[in-house]
C-alpha cells in the first residue's frame, strides 16, 4: 500500500488531519468518563483531550500565532481545569462541544462528512446522557443494562467514524461553523438535562421516564413553535416578524431611503443633492449627531462634528458619521450601505448633468450645422442669379428684371428665417406652413438655371405643407447632385411633387452612378464622409424632417435610377 506524504505545512498538516483529531479528542473524552474525573488518570486524559480540541478547533486558524497573554490564560484554564475538574464541568462541556459539532453538520452536502459529523453528534449526546448525567447529579444515573450499553456501544460507533470514507470534507481548507445552529443544539440539550432533573425532582419518576417526558414536552414545544413560525392561515408567523427584525433596525432608515429617493427625484444638482440628503442623515437617524463629506473637489459638514468617528468611502465620496457611542457590526453594515447607495445617486446626478451638457453642445452643434447649409442653400441661389447676370444684355433683359423682382423677396425672406432660428430656434410644431402650389412655383424658380433638373408634379396642385422640411431635403439633394453633375456632365435629374391619402411626397431621382454599399446604409444614421457629397447636410434635412413627422429614405439605388423620397412617417 502506498503511503502519501504528509504537506509541509503544519496548517496543512492538521487540515489533513482534521477527522483523526476529532477521533482522538472523543476518545480521550470516553477515557475521563470511563476512569471519572476526579481521577488523576481522568484529568490528565481531560487536559490531552483540551490540546487535541485546540489542534482540531474550527475557529482560530493553525497558521496564527497567539499572543502571550493567550498562553498565559489558556495554561490558567488547563491549570483550574486539572485541579477543580468536576462532573458538572463535563456535562458543560459536553453540550458545549455537541453545539460546535451540531453547527457543522447541516454544512456538507457529501454523505460521508454528513454522517461522520452526524455519528460525532451522536457519540456526544450518548456520552452526555449516559456517563455525564450521573457524574454531575447523582439521582440522574440509569439501570445498569443502559449505563453498559453506553460505555460498550461508544467505542463501536467510533470504530464506525474511523471507517467511513473521507469524500469531499478533507480537501476543504476552511472550517465553517453555524452559530445559531451551534447554539440552538447547545440550548437543545441544555433544556433537555434540565427538564429531566425538573421531572425527577417534582414528579418523581425515574431518569429514563423522566428523559422520554422531557424529550415528549419538548417536541410538543417544537411543534406548536413550529406552527406560531410559519402558520400558512395568511398571517406571517414569527419567521417573517424575526427576518424584518434581522433585516432592518427600525423606521429611521426606511424614512432615511425614503426622503432620499424623493429627493433624487426633485433634486438635479449634484452638490444640492448631496448637501440636502447628508443632512436628512444627521435628522433622521437618531444614532448619528453629524458628519462631514467630500465629493470631487466639493466638501461639506452637517450636525456636530464630535464623537466616534466612522469614515466610508465609495466612488470617489468619502461620508464620515460621527456618533456619541461605539456602533453595532450591524449599524456599522447598515451605515455603509446608506454611504454606497448615496455614492450611487450622487454618481448618478453627475452623469445626468454630464449627458444634460452634451445634449446642450449636440443642440448648438446641429443649430449651427443646420443654419450653416440654409446659408449655402442661399449662396447658391444668388450664384445662380449672378450667373444668369452675368450673360449679355442680362441688364436690359425683361425676364432677368422679372427674375430678379421674384427671387430677391424670396431670398430676403428666408434670410430672415435663418436669422430667426440663430436667435431664438423654433420647435417644428411652429415651422411656417405655405401652399403647395406656391411652394413648387417658388423652388422652380430657384432653380430655373440648372437646366438639367426637369419638374413634374400633378395638377393641380392642393394643400399646405411645412415649407421648411420640404425646401431643405429638396435643396439639399439638388445641390448634392450638382456636385455629381460635374464628375457626370450627362446626368439628368427629375424632382416631382405627388399627393396622395397620407400627404405630400417628394421624389428627386437622377440617372447617374449609384451610392457605394457601406454610404447607402450608413447615409441618414450621420454625417457620411464621401466625395459624392452625401454628407452632413443630408443627415440633419432627415432630422428636420423626422421631427416633423416625416421620413426622408433611399428609395432606389441602382445605376440609372437613384432615387430619394420624402414622405410622412409610417
Amino acid at each position: 500500500m502506498t503511503i502519501l506524504p504528509l504537506p509541509a505545512t503544519l496548517s496543512a498538516r492538521l487540515i489533513a488531519l482534521r477527522r483523526g483529531l476529532l477521533l482522538a479528542l472523543l476518545a480521550a473524552l470516553y477515557v475521563v468518563l470511563w476512569q471519572e474525573p476526579e481521577t488523576l488518570l481522568g484529568r490528565t486524559f481531560f487536559v490531552v483531550h483540551l490540546g487535541l480540541f485546540m489542534l482540531w478547533q474550527p475557529f482560530v486558524h493553525a497558521e496564527q500565532r497567539l499572543s502571550m497573554t493567550s498562553l498565559l490564560v489558556l495554561a490558567g484554564v488547563v491549570l483550574i481545569v486539572g485541579v477543580f475538574l468536576k462532573g458538572w464541568m463535563i456535562a458543560l462541556w459536553i453540550m458545549m462541544l455537541a453545539g460546535i459539532v451540531g453547527g457543522k453538520v447541516l454544512l456538507f452536502g457529501a454523505r460521508a462528512p454528513r454522517l461522520f459529523y452526524l455519528m460525532a453528534l451522536g457519540f456526544l449526546v450518548v456520552a452526555l446522557l449516559v456517563m455525564a448525567a450521573p457524574l454531575a447529579v447523582q439521582m440522574a444515573k440509569p439501570p445498569q443494562p443502559i449505563l453498559a450499553l453506553g460505555y460498550l456501544g461508544l467505542p463501536v460507533l467510533l470504530v464506525a467514524m474511523a471507517l467511513l470514507p473521507q469524500g469531499q470534507e478533507a480537501g476543504n481548507p476552511r472550517e465553517v461553523v453555524d452559530f445559531v445552529y451551534s447554539l440552538f443544539v447547545f440550548l437543545l440539550l441544555a433544556v433537555l438535562m434540565l427538564g429531566s432533573l425538573a421531572a425527577m425532582l417534582l414528579l418523581g419518576s425515574g431518569y429514563v421516564e423522566a428523559l422520554l417526558q422531557a424529550l415528549l414536552l419538548m417536541g410538543l414545544v417544537l411543534l406548536l413553535l413550529g406552527l406560531a413560525w410559519n402558520p400558512h392561515s395568511g398571517f406571517s408567523g414569527l419567521g417573517g416578524l424575526f427576518s424584518r427584525y434581522l433585516m432592518s433596525i427600525g423606521l429611521p432608515v426606511e424614512e432615511w431611503l425614503q426622503a432620499l429617493a424623493n429627493l433624487a427625484l426633485r433634486e438635479e444638482d449634484p452638490q444640492a443633492f448631496l448637501e440636502q440628503a447628508c443632512a436628512e442623515i444627521g435628522q433622521r437617524l437618531p444614532w448619528v449627531r453629524g458628519g462631514e463629506w467630500i465629493a470631487g473637489g466639493s466638501s461639506g459638514r452637517f450636525g456636530v462634528t464630535d464623537g466616534r468617528r466612522w469614515e466610508f468611502s465609495h466612488g470617489g465620496m468619502v461620508l464620515v458619521l460621527y456618533t456619541l457611542h461605539t456602533l453595532s457590526p450591524t449599524l456599522i453594515w447598515h451605515c455603509n450601505l446608506l454611504a454606497q447607495l448615496l455614492a450611487q445617486f450622487h454618481a448618478d446626478k453627475q452623469r445626468a448633468l454630464a449627458l444634460k451638457q452634451l445634449s446642450y453642445m449636440q443642440a448648438i452643434h446641429e443649430t449651427g450645422a443646420r443654419l450653416t447649409h440654409d446659408v449655402k442653400n442661399l449662396l447658391q441661389s444668388l450664384n445662380t442669379l449672378c450667373s444668369a447676370g452675368a450673360e449679355s444684355g442680362a441688364e436690359s433683359s425683361p425676364e432677368y428684371r422679372s427674375l430678379l423682382q421674384r427671387q430677391l423677396p424670396a431670398i430676403s425672406n428666408r434670410l430672415a428665417e435663418t436669422l430667426a432660428k440663430l436667435n431664438a430656434p423654433r420647435s417644428i410644431t411652429s415651422a411656417r406652413w405655405k401652399p403647395a402650389a406656391q411652394w413648387w412655383q417658388d423652388l422652380r424658380q430657384r432653380m430655373v438655371a440648372l437646366d438639367w433638373v426637369s419638374f413634374k408634379s400633378e395638377t393641380p396642385l392642393t394643400g399646405e405643407l411645412p415649407a421648411e422640411v420640404f425646401s431643405g431635403v429638396a435643396e439639399n439633394l439638388i445641390r448634392n447632385v450638382a456636385e455629381k453633375h460635374l464628375r457626370e456632365p450627362a446626368l439628368r435629374v427629375q424632382v416631382e411633387l405627388l399627393r396622395n391619402d397620407a400627404g405630400f411626397q417628394l421624389i428627386v431621382c437622377d440617372d447617374g452612378s449609384p451610392m457605394a454599399e457601406d454610404i447607402a446604409a450608413s447615409l441618414f444614421v450621420g454625417p457620411v464622409a464621401s466625395e459624392s457629397g452625401y454628407g452632413i447636410g443630408l443627415y440633419h434635412a432627415a432630422r428636420y424632417a423626422q421631427a416633423a413627422g416625416y421620413q426622408l429614405q433611399l428609395g432606389e439605388n441602382r445605376v440609372g435610377r437613384v432615387c430619394f423620397r420624402l414622405a410622412l412617417a409610417g
